[in-house]
């Protein structure tokens, strides 16, 4: 008898630690402590070399000591997400689970290289672009857009108009561009440039500035010689087909025998190309009529925030620049 009550107080004894242990983890936070806590963005975004920041997306306001615990080893071991716990006082308060993404953009500097439809002439503002809406929606850093309206490729109708002096007037900006993306040309067609010829090499006095062929040349190598390991890409204008200018509208084969010459100069020179000339582009843009183009060429505000998604996805496909 005496042993089964010996038992029975041992039984009570820890039934009674139980509950008390499990009271104590059960025990409510404090209703004094007044903490704010937003996520900024629900993904974490990790370049090519690992780098991140976990704590710049957790915005914490608090009257008390809070603090976020987290497991970067998650993310560099490659899981799909990585959490973070949010405590007071080494007490769990709040959850909150990232979504690793993998990004060739995260925190880098990109520059943007082009006449009035990378400058975003179209717009409401003269200034909203497709560089606009990456800053916006995207993870770079620094942003800059380097378009400028009626510039061409060439110097034949007008030398004081020329792309590759905007590409100079660039050379000592402080940002070290990891994205350089280029787009011009439609100015060039307009004035009827002479075509000309594909240089037989890579020597800049061998390239005729006077020509849409020579200029663009020239345009490509002042860029991959400030540039050289940067992630390079052109941008072909799509097609126009209802745009006028001093009476004169442009036919398909007036703008495809410039680009398709394009597309042989960008695979010369090693630089991959989105290209917007395509038919699947114009029937995104509606080229027809004048729901994204304000003119029926320069694109508007909506325009741009139905065709920059598509740039961006063409951005993340770049690798760092190799010459041929």
């Amino acid at each position: 008898m005496k042993k089964v009550f010996i038992v029975i107080i041992c039984l009570l004894f820890i039934s009674c630690a139980y509950l008390f242990f499990n009271k104590q983890k059960m025990e409510p936070i404090d209703d004094s402590i007044d903490i704010d806590v937003s996520v900024l963005d629900d993904k974490v975004y990790i370049d090519s070399d690992n780098n991140y920041d976990l704590s710049s997306n957790i915005s914490i306001k608090s009257n008390k000591d809070i603090t976020v615990s987290c497991n970067p080893k998650e993310l560099i071991e490659g899981q799909n997400n990585v959490k973070c716990i949010i405590k007071y006082k080494e007490k769990d308060l709040r959850e909150v689970e990232y979504v690793l993404v993998k990004s060739t953009t995260y925190n880098k500097n990109v520059i943007f290289f082009g006449d009035s439809i990378t400058a975003g002439f179209g717009s409401k503002s003269k200034k909203y672009s497709w560089a606009t809406y990456i800053k916006n929606n995207y993870d770079l850093n620094d942003v800059v857009n380097a378009g400028i309206s009626d510039y061409r490729l060439s110097t034949y109708d007008d030398s004081n108009k020329w792309l590759s002096t905007q590409v100079t007037n660039h050379y000592n900006d402080s940002s070290d561009y990891d994205f350089v993306i280029l787009q011009g040309g439609i100015n060039d067609i307009f004035y009827n440039t002479p075509l000309g010829v594909i240089s037989s090499g890579f020597d800049l006095s061998n390239m005729d500035k006077n020509t849409f062929l020579g200029g663009l040349e020239t345009y490509l190598y002042y860029v991959t010689n400030k540039w050289p390991t940067a992630r390079i890409g052109y941008i072909m204008t799509y097609y126009t087909p209802r745009y006028s200018e001093r009476g004169i509208t442009w036919s398909y084969d007036d703008y495809k025998k410039y680009y398709d010459k394009t597309k042989e100069v960008l695979n010369k020179w090693n630089i991959k190309y989105l290209d917007l000339f395509d038919e699947k582009y114009s029937d995104i843009l509606l080229v027809n009529d004048r729901k994204y183009l304000s003119d029926y060429l320069h694109l508007n505000d909506e325009g741009y925030d139905v065709i920059s998604p598509y740039i961006y996805e063409f951005m993340k496909t770049l690798d760092k620049y190799k010459s041929n």
